[in-house]
């Protein structure tokens, strides 16, 4: 029985680095302000801090924050038109899964805020004449986006008090769309669960690992990035967590209650402000030609956890 276990557990760690690599393939040298390269992240605003883009852009990812679907989506055709040196591949959705009857984007609770709902073969459909080819989703309850019942088109009265009013609109793939022909891979981890973020701040960092931000922020025309909002999910990807497990899969029925305890997000934490210096380093290194010289943080990590309680 513990041989299979292990085997099991062997195949699932070696099915997630292979969706990893094909949805993120930088390569083991990239340096820090390339690891975001043809990878977009989407947040939903009050999922995120001000200036949380900054922090994204200078890691070389392409950053949404909005609350309106059809904004994003407009977004990432533009780029993918106007940027063909560096299009958009991957999606990472920082969003809301409103207890798995559709992904949600907000300003915030407020019946008037600005708020609207996509389904997942919508996405599909909308964005893989853009090239587009990989989703990954970061959201409470992320399998059950997958249900049939909902996956073409979102039911507009799930009877769930997260389904909040959709004053910019909800998004449902046409009657013509057929997911099995669909070219975008959706990645979910591997059970559903409650997901966490954390509020860190760059100034957990080591100096050369801020100034490296900084000048890649600048260069791409915007301000140093401070405060950044994080999942979970995302630090397992940019750690290559070994408890990360990814697979693509069909939907569950049953809503998850689960969720991770307080010490795994802090201890993820750590290892993004590590991995991230092991970035600046390699990257100062390659550019000098020599060997980069360790240089940490003394700064205990200043975080806030945060369950997603829109789940």
């Amino acid at each position: 029985m513990l041989t299979i276990l292990l085997v099991a557990v062997a195949a699932a760690a070696n099915e997630t680095e292979t969706l990893l690599t094909q949805a993120w393939p930088y390569g083991p040298y990239a340096g820090l302000t390339d690891v975001g390269s043809g990878v977009a992240v989407v947040f939903s605003p009050d999922l995120s801090v001000p200036g949380n883009c900054r922090f994204y852009t200078a890691l070389g990812f392409a950053c949404f924050d909005d609350a309106d679907w059809s904004r994003v989506l407009e977004g990432i055709h533009s780029h993918n038109a106007l940027d063909r040196e560096h299009p958009i591949h991957t999606l990472v959705l920082e969003t809301h899964g409103t207890n798995g009857n559709g992904l949600k984007l907000q300003r915030s609770y407020e019946p008037g805020a600005e708020r609207s709902y996509i389904s997942v073969g919508a996405l599909q459909e909308r964005l893989e004449p853009d090239g587009v080819r990989y989703i990954l989703i970061s959201a409470c309850n992320s399998g059950r986006l997958l249900r049939p019942s909902i996956y073409r088109s979102l039911d507009p009265n799930p009877g769930d008090k997260l389904f909040l009013n959709p004053t910019c609109g909800i998004i449902s793939a046409s009657a013509e769309f057929d997911p099995e022909r669909s070219r975008v891979t959706i990645i979910t981890p591997a059970s559903s669960h409650i997901e966490m973020t954390v509020v860190g701040s760059v100034g957990e960092l080591a100096p050369s690992t801020r100034r490296l931000l900084t000048r890649a922020a600048r260069a791409a025309g915007t301000k140093p990035p401070g405060a950044f909002a994080i999942s979970d999910l995302m630090m397992q990807m940019l750690t290559h967590d070994r408890r990360l497990s990814l697979r693509i899969g069909a939907g569950v029925d049953a809503l998850s209650r689960a969720e991770s305890a307080g010490d795994v997000s802090e201890s993820l934490f750590r290892a993004l402000i590590h991995r991230l210096n092991q970035l600046g380093r390699q990257q100062r290194s390659a550019r000098s030609g020599l060997d980069g010289v360790p240089s940490n943080s003394r700064r205990a990590p200043d975080t806030r956890r945060n369950v997603r309680s829109d789940r």
